[in-house]
C-alpha cells in the first residue's frame, strides 16, 4: 500500500459518505462484539461459543436468514491474504448456506462442486454466517481492502453493508438472547 493509494481512497470515501459510515459502523460493532465475547467466553472460539449459547435464537429470526440468503448468493468472500482467494472454510460456509439451509425457493445450479464443498461444513448455519462476517471484518482491518476500481469497490461496500446488518441484528437483540437463554435453563 502506497501513500498515494491511501490518499485516493480517503478522497473517494469523503465523496461516498454511505461507505465511510458503514465501514465505521462495522468497526464499532465488531469492537463491541469482541469485547462482549472476550468478557463472556474468556478464550478462543468466541463465535462457536456464542453460537452454542445463542445460535438457535438468532437463526430462528427471519432477518438473520434474509441476510444469510444475500451473503450466500454472492461468490465466497476472499481471505485477507494478498491474493484474496477464499479459504476452504469460507467456501464451505457460503456453499452450506446456499445449498443446505433452505434459504432459497429455487435451487442454485451447481456447476463446480459447490454442493459437495458446502456439505463438508460441520457447524451451524449461524456460525457459517458469522464466519463470513468475521472475514469481511478481517479483510477491512488486515487485508488492505481499499480497491478503487469497479466492480470490486461496490462489492466490498455491499459486503460491509451486509455485515453491518448482521452485527446490528446481533447487538440489537443481545439482551433478548440472554433473556431467552435464561428462560430455557
Amino acid at each position: 500500500m502506497k501513500a498515494l493509494q491511501i490518499r485516493l481512497f480517503r478522497e473517494r470515501l469523503a465523496q461516498d459518505k454511505e461507505n465511510l459510515s458503514i465501514r465505521r459502523t462495522l468497526h464499532e460493532h465488531y469492537e463491541w462484539l469482541e469485547s462482549y465475547w472476550q468478557n463472556r467466553y474468556n478464550g478462543n472460539n468466541h463465535i462457536d461459543q456464542f453460537d452454542k449459547e445463542f445460535g438457535e435464537f438468532y437463526w430462528a429470526r427471519k432477518d438473520t436468514k434474509s441476510i444469510a440468503r444475500k451473503f450466500s448468493s454472492y461468490p465466497p468472500v476472499g481471505s485477507s491474504r494478498m491474493d484474496f482467494e477464499p479459504t476452504v472454510s469460507l467456501q464451505r460456509a457460503t456453499f452450506y448456506l446456499r445449498y443446505f439451509c433452505d434459504l432459497f425457493e429455487e435451487k442454485f445450479h451447481d456447476t463446480s462442486n459447490e454442493n459437495e464443498i458446502g456439505e463438508a461444513w460441520t457447524k451451524s448455519p449461524f456460525v457459517a454466517l458469522l464466519t463470513i462476517v468475521k472475514q469481511v471484518r478481517d479483510n477491512l482491518f488486515h487485508g488492505c481492502k481499499m480497491e478503487l476500481d469497479e466492480p470490486q469497490y461496490t462489492r466490498n461496500k455491499e459486503l460491509i453493508g451486509m455485515s453491518v446488518e448482521v452485527t446490528t441484528i446481533v447487538l440489537d437483540n443481545l439482551e433478548k438472547a440472554e433473556e431467552n437463554n435464561c428462560a430455557q435453563q
